[in-house]
């Protein structure tokens, strides 16, 4: 029996190759079927556009990313795991260099949605490049360190892709600037929050405080409510 194909790998090799031979603009669903040997049919089958192939391309690449992990690496400080897996990910985009050029340069040549699904996607990435440097991704303060990294990632890549040297120490040597800058900006926004949830806390705790003594007790009847023995006479002779 044949091997099965590996269709939609065949599809994403295919569109960078095309990327990395002419503008992306200009790559065409029907290219890259082609390309990939596959039919139009099958291609329909395992992606809705070429914004879904680069999707995929950047989940990809997260799983080659994360599979190359050893819990060892979590000995290392935060700041070392960070740099070395973001420069594991650089290391695996770089044979498709001259194709990533290509699709920048045509900014992505996504629509609206595309755009908004990209956005998705690489704040999913760096979220799990966070996790798998052994940090804290939950809550508002974790969104606000996928959002930082986010932009950390996007200027050092732009960085990366001008970066001719063979072991891409420019490039390390700028990320670790950069995260030198927002590991400061994490200290502030974490003392922030800190300082806005001891707040949060006083404010709950005096409106619960408030609210008891507003509340009667229990069985606290006032004479003006409380039926008198008249009433309840007169109401029982009727």
């Amino acid at each position: 029996m044949p091997p099965k194909k590996d269709t939609p790998n065949l599809l994403i090799d295919a569109a960078l190759k095309l990327a990395a031979e002419k503008d992306w603009h200009d790559v065409t669903l029907i290219d890259i079927a082609t390309e990939a040997g596959v039919s139009v049919a099958d291609c329909y089958d395992h992606c809705s556009s070429k914004g879904d192939l680069l999707r995929r391309f950047v989940k990809r690449v997260d799983r080659e990313v994360l599979a190359d992990i050893d819990s060892e690496d979590f000995n290392e400080p935060g700041h070392d795991r960070l740099i070395a897996v973001i420069m594991a990910r650089f290391d695996i985009l770089s044979d498709y260099r001259p194709a990533l050029r290509s699709i920048i340069n045509a900014g992505g040549d996504l629509g609206p949605t595309d755009g908004l699904r990209a956005i998705k996607t690489h704040f999913g990435a760096m979220r799990w490049m966070l996790e798998a440097a052994g940090f804290q991704t939950a809550g508002l303060h974790g969104s606000m360190r996928v959002a930082g990294l986010t932009a950390v990632y996007a200027k050092t890549f732009k960085h990366w892709l001008d970066d001719d040297s063979t072991d891409f120490g420019p490039t390390m040597a700028y990320l670790d600037r950069e995260l030198s800058k927002a590991a400061n900006w994490d200290r502030q926004v974490e003392k922030g929050l800190g300082k806005a949830s001891s707040i949060c806390g006083k404010i709950r705790k005096r409106c619960r405080n408030f609210s008891i003594k507003k509340s009667p007790s229990k069985g606290d009847n006032s004479p003006a409510d409380a039926p008198s023995d008249q009433a309840t006479s007169t109401t029982a002779n009727t």
